[in-house]
């Protein structure tokens, strides 16, 4: 009778095995925590343009809603005469103001508010209420980092919001003022600073440009490089925050 030899049974894993079995299961875990990384690192990216674009196209409509009001007052209320759409220097209280170097500008626009087609009031930037019979002034500028805006009551003067943030990240603001310079009151040939106007009633468009930042950190960090807005001198930063220029110009509309 033959004897049957049982086949020898794995009692164990060798040194060898367990460690090609490791280096294996490293390789792989190491792949699975890198696309993690890129995936986050990604998203992060994406959500900080996001809030980069969010900051700079509220920033510009913030301003673009007050600067299309310039000059205007109601059919019904031209007792009140028809303010000057920029504020220039010599006004009442804030007025339009050139930042030097590259400094932010301040922009003072004045107009009798709407009604808000929900509330029923006439407010100021802020969200104050203006009175009916009264013309308001918003102004404009930038401080700490943020868009910020004060207005008042143009006559009799009183002071309705006082620095009240709007957008945040915001680095700078730039405006220029389109002017005519060949007679024709209808449009502007020529944009010019603040302080290099000479007759606020011939301003027939107003141009401005904000800088506007992702609020938080990206990585990679992008390239150290000069920002020119307008006219303003080249302003750089080594922080690892995205950067970018909006630009937008608009007609007054309510000067003729």
């Amino acid at each position: 009778m033959k004897h049957m030899i049982a086949p020898a049974r794995q009692l164990g894993l060798t040194v060898v095995e367990l460690l090609v079995a490791l280096v294996l299961s490293l390789l792989l875990l190491t792949g699975i925590i890198q696309v993690f990384l890129a995936s986050k690192q990604t998203y992060a990216t994406n959500e900080a343009m996001s809030v980069l674009q969010e900051n700079g196209r509220f920033a510009l409509e913030f301003i673009a809603r007050s600067v299309r009001m310039g000059g205007y007052v109601e059919p019904t209320a031209l007792s009140l005469g028809s303010p000057l759409a920029v504020q220039g220097s010599g006004c009442t209280g804030l007025c339009t103001e050139t930042g030097n170097g590259n400094a932010s500008d301040q922009l003072a626009i004045a107009f009798q508010p709407p009604r808000d087609p929900v509330t029923g009031t006439r407010q100021d930037c802020g969200g104050t209420t203006v009175d009916d019979d009264r013309v308001l002034v918003n102004v404009f500028h930038v401080q700490n980092g943020s868009l910020r805006c004060s207005s008042y009551q143009h006559t009799p003067y009183q002071v309705l919001t006082s620095n009240v943030e709007l957008v945040s990240g915001i680095d700078r603001l730039q405006v220029l003022f389109g002017i005519s310079t060949q007679g024709n009151l209808d449009s502007a040939n020529q944009y010019v600073s603040a302080d290099r106007v000479t007759n606020w009633e011939q301003v027939r468009a107003v141009r401005v440009a904000v800088l506007a930042n992702s609020l938080s950190p990206v990585s990679p960090a992008p390239p150290v490089r000069p920002y020119i807005l307008l006219d303003a001198e080249p302003v750089s930063f080594n922080d690892r925050l995205a950067r970018q220029i909006f630009t937008t110009t608009i007609q007054l509309k309510n000067i003729y």
